[in-house]
């Protein structure tokens, strides 16, 4: 299921600059653009999952 960051962020009790460090450490993301909205950051809540379990300095090695 995609999430937005700022989902993602209500979701975990995180910060907004937390989940883009996570993204700029390897956590995968895309792009949604959507008719009269601004495009936005969406992301596989199971990505997010695997991320916290492997841990951000494992998870950019693999």
């Amino acid at each position: 299921m995609l999430k937005t960051v700022a989902e993602i962020c209500k979701i975990y009790g995180v910060t907004d600059p937390c989940v883009r460090i996570w993204i700029k450490k390897g956590l995968p993301y895309k792009i949604e653009k959507v008719v009269g909205i601004k495009p936005r950051m969406v992301i596989q809540i199971e990505d997010v999952e695997k991320f916290m379990e492997f841990g951000i300095k494992t998870y950019e090695k693999v």
